[in-house]
């Protein structure tokens, strides 16, 4: 996997943490407080759907040879 493709999941997921659950970073820090959360069942949810069907709008563009929805990933899951 190139890491262009990694850096694109990896600041998805970080939209997702951010946008959704209210998490800043994906780092550990080393610190309990700030590496351990407390998230709503209903956030985790949300969160959950938005990487799923992030996955299936990429494997439907690979499936397709390419990107036929103008749209980035941020414009379609967080309008």
């Amino acid at each position: 996997m190139s890491n262009t493709i990694y850096d694109e999941r990896l600041e998805l997921l970080r939209t997702i943490s951010t946008d959704i659950l209210g998490i800043d970073q994906l780092e550990q820090t080393g610190k309990l407080t700030k590496d351990l959360r407390i998230v709503h069942i209903e956030d985790l949810t949300h969160a959950l759907e938005a990487a799923y069907d992030a996955g299936l709008m990429v494997g439907h563009r690979v499936a397709r040879g390419g990107n036929d929805d103008s749209r980035s990933i941020d414009e379609v899951f967080f309008p």
